[in-house]
């Protein structure tokens, strides 16, 4: 479920995260669950292993100047998929094939048996996301992310429909915006990420499971956080077995 439109959240904000010595368990069942997805559901970057096979050797010198602090991640991207030398078949086939982190299919279960929303916010391409959940049977999970598309010169471009001008990172799909609670009622809210994509709003979650360079931004900075190495031991955590609902 690809999304033109950004979602409306409820919930208001309760810092309820967790560090690196919390209890086995979550004491809180979640109300929301918000997934990154690049790294995190795939066990590799897919939009890194999409520039790689099939972009000009020039993405990586803007991947350069983004890691530099010299243009936003939003730019970045907009540059690097201008690069791509292949159609919408070819990586769409491309990107079916890429290996994933088989507890997301347990946590997916996990949260529908619980009836806890499971999203999936991106600051990749939807193209490939789908591409990836169709393999799965997982195209029921609502996708926030930036849209491929190719122009009438069969020209790949990127639009942004969740950009923010205000997003603090400058971020093609701005995470916070799209998990922002409102005060209608309150939300157990957590989010999973793994990169740099997921810092600013893991800064603003109530509990964050993190992993790679988040977890360190995370232990640099201070932003409480409970590490893990699979979405199988999320699932876990979230939903302790004595806690399910059957």
């Amino acid at each position: 479920m690809i999304h033109s439109q950004p979602p409306i959240h409820t919930g208001t904000p309760s810092r309820l995260a967790a560090n690196i010595d919390a209890p086995r368990h979550l004491t809180v069942i979640p109300t929301e669950v918000y997934c990154d997805f690049d790294g995190t559901i795939t066990t590799l970057d897919a939009t890194d292993a999409v520039l790689e096979a099939f972009a000009l050797p020039a993405w990586q010198e803007w991947e350069a100047r983004w890691v530099k602090g010299d243009i936003t991640s939003q730019e970045c991207l907009a540059r690097q998929i201008g690069l791509i030398q292949a159609d919408r078949d070819t990586l769409i086939a491309f990107a079916a094939n890429l290996p994933i982190d088989e507890g997301f299919l347990t946590l997916n279960r996990r949260c529908a048996e619980q009836g806890v929303p499971l999203t999936i916010v991106s600051d990749g391409i939807d193209l490939l996301v789908e591409a990836v959940l169709r393999r799965h049977g997982l195209l029921h999970i609502p996708v926030f992310s930036n849209h491929l598309r190719w122009d009438a010169n069969g020209r790949p471009n990127l639009s942004f429909p969740f950009a923010e001008k205000t997003c603090e990172s400058g971020a093609g799909t701005c995470k916070c915006s799209l998990t922002r609670p409102t005060p209608s009622r309150l939300s157990s809210q957590v989010y999973i990420g793994d990169g740099r994509s997921d810092q600013c709003v893991s800064g603003k979650m109530q509990t964050v499971f993190a992993k790679g360079s988040l977890r360190d931004w995370c232990e640099r900075t201070g932003i409480p956080c409970i590490p893990f190495e699979t979405l199988a031991e999320v699932a876990d955590r979230l939903f302790p077995q004595e806690a399910r609902i059957v």
